[in-house]
Formats: structure tokens, sequence, C-alpha cells
């Protein structure tokens, strides 16, 4: 597996609104695109930042980083014959699938891949 970069850091937070006027009022960082508990914010740079209204569950971090690889399949499989396996099922977004995995201190990293 290669690791080609890093698609987007997102915190989760309690009040999507609230944490939306602090970086937007305070820190004067422009707000991108909203789905629904998921706001996307304008940083200058080829890596997205956003924020993540609701409950991390059963995590206690707060912020994941999300890898992007050119083959998640490859990615799991690899992983597995190292021994990880991922925290759950593979997610899909409109725009990407993903895998999380806990490193060995419980912080969350996602390998991800763009889909077409």
């Amino acid at each position: 597996m290669r690791i080609k970069g890093i698609d987007v850091v997102f915190y989760w937070v309690t009040d999507l609104d609230r944490a939306l006027e602090f970086y937007t009022g305070a820190l004067g960082i422009e707000a991108g695109i909203r789905h629904g508990t998921w706001q996307e914010m304008n940083v200058p740079g080829t890596t997205r930042f956003a924020l993540h209204g609701g409950s991390p569950g059963q995590h206690s971090v707060n912020a994941v980083v999300s890898f992007i690889v050119s083959d998640l399949d490859a990615a799991l499989a690899e992983l597995a014959n190292k021994g990880h396996q991922p925290t759950g099922e593979i997610t899909i977004t409109g725009r990407a699938r993903f895998a999380e995995y806990a490193d060995p201190d419980g912080n969350l990293v996602h390998l991800l891949e763009h889909l077409s």
C-alpha cells in the first residue's frame, strides 16, 4: 500500500452551529458546502477541513485523519495480512468509500478511496 496524501481532517463537535460561528467568526474561515451534520470549510491548500456535528460514538478522540489510497480493497487485505482489522464495515459516501482503523492509542485513521 502507498499513501497518496491526506483527504480530510475533521473535528467532532457537539453543536455544529456554535462551532461554525467560532470558525467563521473568530478565525475568519469561510464556510463551504454543508451536508446535514457535515460542514466543509474553505481553507486554502489541498487538505480539506470540516466539522462533523453529533457524537463520535464510543470514541473519545476528536480528530480523524483520512489517508487517500488508490485501492481500498487491496489496502484492507494488506492490513489484514499484518494483523489489523477495521473497527467496522466499509462506509460509502457520495464521493468516496473508506474503512476506519484505530491506532494503538485509539486515534482514528481512515483509509479512503475516491469514487470516480
